[in-house]
């Protein structure tokens, strides 16, 4: 791989590089000039189909090195494993990112769409990531897409934060759901029953103590003594 795709590629998102593995025959040099003779081999190459970019389509062995990442060598085969996997099995390579059809409530065209394959922009991320020399190649289509892609990131992100919002009302709801259905002290009656009046019932389970602690809890005291059953209930009513 040269240095100078060295550098282009490293200023690339994923979107903008569309992968093909793929095997190629290429001479095996070292082993050609010991036999003297050409001797051939064959290896697993990556295409980059880097969108925007018509006529340059850069190969590379499918495990050269694409960067170094904390120390351990990452290569193009790693960097797109997923294709890389397809390929293995036999399965249809496929770019990643969102199909650009999706963009057809955004306005756009068919003839967009094959404008679009024929410059190797295969997804919306794609065309969002497009600046300069690549976005001009789209010509005067271009500022359209970038527009209709831009809209839809915006919705995007605005769809993700509602949904977020959403999810955090569910849990408050669900809290309170929660909240609102543990039971009360058994036996005791709830702040709201006693809003609404309490009667002689509401106590027929309770223990004498029971009934002492609602009385302290709604009055603040105590009773004294050791009055009756029926006078505990009384207090505790008008409490």
């Amino acid at each position: 791989m040269d240095l100078a795709f060295s550098r282009v590629d490293a200023a690339l998102t994923d979107f903008a590089v569309t992968p093909f593995f793929r095997h190629e025959t290429v001479e095996d040099v070292m082993a050609s000039q010991r036999e003297k003779r050409a001797v051939m081999r064959t290896i697993e190459v990556c295409e980059l189909r880097i969108a925007g970019e018509k006529n340059y389509v850069p190969v590379v062995p499918a495990d050269s090195i694409w960067q170094i990442q904390n120390g351990q060598a990452v290569t193009y085969a790693e960097r797109f494993s997923e294709q890389y996997r397809q390929f293995k099995t036999g399965g249809a390579q496929e770019a990643s990112g969102t199909p650009l059809q999706e963009l057809s409530p955004y306005g756009i065209t068919p003839a967009q769409i094959s404008l679009c394959r024929a410059m190797k922009i295969h997804s919306i991320e794609a065309v969002h990531s497009l600046e300069g020399h690549a976005l001009k190649a789209l010509g005067v289509q271009g500022n359209d897409l970038k527009r209709m892609t831009s809209a839809y990131m915006a919705n995007l992100t605005r769809g993700g934060q509602v949904e977020s919002e959403l999810e955090q009302l569910r849990r408050q709801v669900a809290e309170l759901t929660a909240a609102l259905r543990a039971p009360s002290p058994v036996g005791v009656p709830s702040e709201g029953e006693h809003d609404d009046g309490v009667d002689e019932a509401s106590f027929s389970s309770m223990s004498d103590d029971q009934i002492k602690a609602y009385i302290r809890e709604r009055s603040g005291s105590t009773p004294r003594g050791n009055p009756s059953r029926d006078t505990l209930v009384r207090m505790a009513m008008e409490a």
